[in-house]
C-alpha cells in the first residue's frame, strides 16, 4: 500500500473520531442544559430513594416501674388494586368493603366505589388509613384481599414511632418533650440515650406527593434506644399532684409547685408545677421548680440564724429587746405580720414566731460595719450556687455581694437579705438547702435519673452526690434542727402540727409585685418529715393566692404540706414507738 493512501486514511479516521467526540460532547451538553430538566423530572418520577425509619425511644419509667413515657408503633395502610387478579378482586371486593366499613367508619358502599375507581383508573397506591394502633392494624390486616399479603392482595403498610406519656398530664412538664425544634425535661436532656439509632426503607415514588414502599421490610433494621429508671415514686406524685391541685383551686392562685426528695440521698421522689390556662383549669405548663426564681422571704431566716450561730455571735437562750411597733432601720420601718405584747424574745422564739424586726436588728447589729462576712457566710454554705440539676433551665440564685459601688450595693441590701428579700432562689435550690440541714449538713446534688437500662437490663447505675459534706457544723445544724421543729409546734406553722407525723420546717409569706399598685403574695413551706428521723424533705410554693381568702404561708402552703406529709407517712412503711414527745 502506498505511503500516501496511508496517511489519508490516518487522517479521515481521525476526523471521524473527532467528529464523532463532538457529536457525543454536544448530545450531553443538549441532555445536561438544555433537556436536562425534563429528564430530571422524569427519573424523579420513577426515582427509587432511601427513607429514614425512626428508631424507637427509649422508655421512662418510675421507681416503682410506671411507665412514663412509651414508644408505641403507630400504622399507616395503603392498598395496590392492581396486584390481584380480576377475579380474584371482584370476589373479595365486597367483605373486604365491610371489614373497613366496620374498622374505620364510612359505608360499605363508600369503600367498594372508592377502591373499584382506584382499580379501573390503574392506581397503584390508595391510601386506607393512618396513625392506627396495632389493635386496628391487626384487624384490617386480617381482611379479606389484603390477608393475602402485599405480592396477592396487594396489601401495604408502614409503622412509625409514636410517643405516649400513660399519665397524661401529670409530670409532664419533668418528662418533657424532644422534638427537632425544641428539647426539654428528662426527654430533653438525656434525648441522645433514648433516641436510639434510626433504620433505612426504599421507597419508589409513584406521582409527586407520593412514596410508595417497595418491601414489607426495612432494609436496615432501627436500633431502639435505652431506657431511663427515674427516683419518681407515683404514689407520691399522685398524692402531691392532688393536694396541690385542691389548694390552688381553693384559693383562686396563679400558680405553685411541690418537691419531694429522699433526705439521705437527694433523689427527687415527686415534682409537681401547676399554672392556671386560658380556661382557668391547673395544669402543667411550666417547670416553676426548676426554672422560677423568687424572693422567698422568711424561708432564708434559717440560714441567718444559722449564720449567727456559726459566727458564734448568739445563742438560741439569748434575749432580744425591740420596740414591738416596728425597728427603724435606715429610711425604712422594719415590722412583724403581728404585733408582740412584749418588747423582747428568746432567740428561739425569734426564729419561731419569724420576727422581722429581730432577724434584721440582730443582723445590723453584728454586721453593719462587715457586711462581706454575713454574705461569705451564706457562699460558704452555698446558697448563691447552682445545684447543678440534669433538667436543663436552672438559673443562677440571685445574692448581692458588697461592694464600694453604690449602684451595685446599698448598706440597707444587708437586712433586706436577712429575712428573704433581695435575694433570689428557685424552688429546688431553696429545697436542696433545708434538705440539707434535715441530713445533718451534708449537702445532697438533686438528681431524677437512676439507672440506665437496656433489653430489661441495668448497664449504669447513677448513684447520689455529695455537693458539700458540711454546710454548717453538727452543733450548730442540731440547732437549727430543734429551732425549725419549733416553728411547727409552738411559732407561726402551729396550725400544722400533725398528731400523725412530726414535721419541722419554716413557713415563708414575701411579697411581690410590690412595686405596683395591685401587691400580690407567695406563700411558702419548706421543712421535712418525720422531724426526729427525717426520710423527707418539701418544699411548696404557692403564687398569687387570693389575698381576700388569706395569703400567710402557713395557711396556704402549709396545709398542703402537711397533707402530703401525713399520706406519705400513712403508706411508708416502717416500725412505729409511740410516745409522747417533750
Amino acid at each position: 500500500m502506498k505511503k500516501g493512501n496511508i496517511t489519508t486514511r490516518t487522517t479521515v479516521m481521525l476526523m471521524l473520531i473527532i467528529v464523532g467526540a463532538l457529536l457525543i460532547l454536544l448530545q450531553l451538553f443538549r441532555i445536561q442544559y438544555i433537556d436536562g430538566t425534563y429528564y430530571r423530572s422524569l427519573a424523579e418520577k420513577y426515582s427509587i430513594k432511601e427513607f429514614k425509619v425512626p428508631a424507637n425511644r427509649g422508655n421512662i419509667y418510675s421507681a416503682d416501674d410506671k411507665l412514663l413515657a412509651v414508644t408505641v408503633p403507630l400504622y399507616k395502610v395503603a392498598f395496590d388494586p392492581q396486584v390481584a387478579k380480576e377475579y380474584v378482586f371482584n370476589q373479595n371486593l365486597p367483605a373486604l368493603a365491610k371489614g373497613l366499613s366496620s374498622i374505620l367508619g364510612e359505608s360499605e358502599n363508600y369503600w367498594r366505589t372508592r377502591l373499584k375507581k382506584a382499580r379501573k383508573k390503574g392506581s397503584r397506591y390508595v391510601l386506607i388509613a393512618k396513625n392506627i394502633d396495632f389493635s386496628q392494624f391487626e384487624k384490617l390486616k386480617k381482611l379479606p384481599l389484603f390477608n393475602l399479603g402485599r405480592y396477592k392482595g396487594g396489601f401495604i403498610f408502614e409503622s412509625q414511632p409514636a410517643r405516649i406519656y400513660p399519665f397524661g398530664n401529670m409530670l409532664r412538664r419533668t418528662i418533657g418533650v424532644a422534638r427537632s425544634d425544641i428539647k426539654f425535661g428528662l426527654e430533653g436532656a438525656y434525648h441522645k440515650i433514648l433516641e436510639g439509632k434510626d433504620g433505612k426503607r426504599l421507597k419508589q415514588k409513584i406521582n409527586s406527593r407520593t412514596w410508595k414502599p417497595i418491601n414489607n421490610f426495612n432494609e436496615t433494621e432501627p436500633v431502639e434506644g435505652k431506657d431511663l429508671e427515674t427516683t419518681i415514686r407515683m404514689d407520691f406524685q399522685d398524692i402531691a399532684h392532688q393536694a396541690l391541685s385542691e389548694q390552688l383551686t381553693k384559693f383562686n392562685a396563679d400558680h405553685g409547685t411541690v418537691i419531694i426528695m429522699e433526705v439521705k440521698t437527694g433523689a427527687i421522689k415527686a415534682m409537681v408545677n401547676l399554672g392556671r390556662n386560658e380556661n382557668g383549669n391547673y395544669v402543667e405548663k411550666y417547670n416553676y421548680a426548676v426554672g422560677e426564681k423568687y424572693e422567698p422571704g422568711s424561708l432564708m431566716k434559717t440560714f441567718t440564724y444559722l449564720t449567727f450561730f456559726e459566727d458564734e455571735k448568739i445563742d438560741t437562750s439569748d434575749i432580744v429587746h425591740f420596740q414591738p411597733a416596728g425597728f427603724q432601720y435606715y429610711d425604712r420601718i422594719i415590722k412583724d405580720s403581728h404585733e408582740h405584747e412584749k418588747p423582747g424574745m428568746r432567740v428561739s422564739e425569734a426564729l419561731a414566731l419569724s420576727s422581722n424586726i429581730v432577724t434584721v436588728k440582730l443582723t445590723d447589729s453584728f454586721y453593719r460595719s462587715h457586711p462581706k462576712r454575713f454574705i461569705d457566710k451564706w457562699i460558704d454554705m452555698g446558697i448563691n450556687k447552682k445545684t447543678g440539676f440534669e433538667i436543663k433551665g436552672e438559673p443562677e440564685p440571685l445574692l448581692p455581694y458588697p461592694s464600694k459601688d453604690i449602684k451595685k450595693w446599698k448598706p440597707i441590701q444587708l437586712g433586706m437579705i436577712s429575712f428573704g428579700y433581695e435575694v433570689m432562689l428557685t424552688p429546688l435550690q431553696i429545697l436542696t438547702l433545708y434538705n440539707a440541714i434535715a441530713n445533718n449538713g451534708t449537702k445532697m446534688k438533686p438528681y431524677l435519673v437512676q439507672k440506665i437500662k437496656h433489653n430489661n437490663k441495668t448497664i449504669k447505675k447513677i448513684p447520689p452526690e455529695v455537693l458539700e459534706k458540711h454546710m454548717a457544723s453538727k452543733e450548730n445544724i442540731k440547732k437549727i434542727q430543734k429551732l425549725l421543729r419549733k416553728v411547727v409546734k409552738e411559732g407561726t406553722a402551729r396550725n400544722i402540727n400533725s398528731p400523725y407525723v412530726k414535721i419541722a420546717g419554716k413557713t415563708g409569706t414575701s411579697q411581690t409585685e410590690y412595686w405596683t399598685s395591685n401587691k400580690q403574695y407567695i406563700a411558702s413551706f419548706a421543712g421535712y418529715f418525720p422531724a426526729d428521723k427525717p426520710e423527707y424533705s418539701m418544699i411548696v410554693v404557692i403564687h398569687k393566692p387570693d389575698k381576700s381568702m388569706g395569703y400567710y404561708g402557713n395557711v396556704v402552703a402549709g396545709k398542703v404540706f402537711q397533707k402530703i406529709a401525713e399520706e406519705i407517712n400513712g403508706i411508708v412503711p416502717r416500725e412505729f414507738i409511740v410516745k409522747n414527745e417533750k
